[in-house]
């Protein structure tokens, strides 16, 4: 896929596209989001609040699964709080980023992610928005049904971390972030 970088202030902002590689569907439409160092600075608690204030779901605190797996019914943001890993997205054959304290990774629905490798002290704070809160979780090609989810899971309603007031969503979709 390619990794994009589209905004450098006040943190940077890549956007990384990933076709359908023959078993994982990713999204060709909707890109994977990396804030780089959004969160640099502010404790685990600060986050969980952030999320649950900006419409998302009260977050998980954990890794990323060691196999390859996506959700076909809602977006997933990943807040990382300690430590670094590196996650693969898009597939066995797909781009693996390091993610460290302070990155949010805004994961859209189909596209398949993996841990790596990761630090002894990582954490991520994983939380979907709260329209969708029900995550599936799929781990090879999908039915119809699942490419179904998949096309008619709509954007978050808010911004994961700036809630409704600073939401990168336009009338155009996720394609006018930034």
């Amino acid at each position: 896929g390619a990794v994009e970088l589209v905004r450098q202030e006040p943190f940077e902002v890549h956007r990384v596209y990933l076709d359908d590689d023959g078993t994982f569907p990713n999204n060709r439409a909707c890109p994977l989001l990396l804030y780089r160092g959004v969160w640099r600075g502010r404790s685990r608690r600060e986050g969980e609040a952030a999320l649950v204030g900006s419409g998302w779901t009260s977050p998980w605190a954990w890794g990323v699964f060691p196999y390859h797996h996506y959700h076909s019914n809602a977006w997933e943001a990943l807040l990382c709080v300690g430590g670094e890993a590196e996650v693969q997205f898009g597939g066995p054959a797909g781009p693996a980023l390091i993610t460290e304290t302070g990155d949010l990774l805004l994961i859209p629905p189909g596209v398949a992610h993996k841990q790596l490798r990761a630090s002894a002290d990582f954490v991520l704070l994983g939380s979907y928005p709260n329209e969708t809160p029900d995550a599936d979780t799929v781990r090879g090609a999908p039915d119809e049904a699942q490419r179904k989810n998949i096309a008619a899971c709509p954007l978050p309603a808010t911004d994961p971390l700036f809630g409704a007031d600073a939401a990168p969503w336009g009338d155009t979709g996720i394609a006018a972030l930034f």
